[in-house]
């Protein structure tokens, strides 16, 4: 058995040193998913987001991170750190043991490689967010069949992966 060599490099949280080998992404999964949404589900969903977070109301200084349908959010956390953020609600939806399949991912945070391999872990096909994605996230969401968009902001965003599964 050889190990691929092919090195993926991700800069996240100061940690700029760090790789993964491509045979790490195997845990990975690639998005199977025949959901869809449309422009102005991405918009509602990422306005939602805000709105039902009380800490990020009242201190602006939380990221949130919620799973959803495309027409409404059913889990939602917050935390100072957007790893965390993610981890929580991962964490709840292992532990009551819902199906992640068709849900889409409501981020707040940059999305680095680091949170589209969780994303990917999670069977997510469609992950939002409020900021960007980074070039390698952007790479890895292609390879993956994940669908990116970011900078969701009022009426505008960016698709940066795989928009056959936005609906025009």
């Amino acid at each position: 058995m050889t190990q691929s060599t092919k090195r993926v490099f991700g800069s996240c949280c100061g940690k700029s040193r760090q790789f993964y080998f491509q045979n790490d992404m195997k845990t990975a999964k690639t998005a199977m998913s025949t959901l869809r949404i449309t422009p102005n589900q991405c918009i509602a969903l990422m306005e939602a987001l805000q709105q039902q977070s009380d800490i990020f109301q009242k201190t602006g200084g939380v990221h949130n991170a919620a799973l959803a349908t495309p027409d409404h959010i059913f889990l939602q956390r917050s935390d100072i750190g957007r790893h965390n953020a993610l981890d929580k609600l991962y964490g709840h939806a292992l532990i009551q043991q819902q199906s992640l399949t068709n849900r889409v991912l409501i981020f707040s945070g940059r999305i680095s490689s680091e949170i589209l391999l969780k994303a990917a872990k999670m069977r997510i096909s469609i992950l939002l967010s409020k900021s960007a994605p980074t070039t390698l996230a952007i790479e890895l969401a292609r390879d993956l069949n994940m669908t990116t968009i970011g900078f969701i902001r009022e009426k505008s965003f960016n698709v940066y992966s795989h928009p056959e599964r936005m609906i025009k």
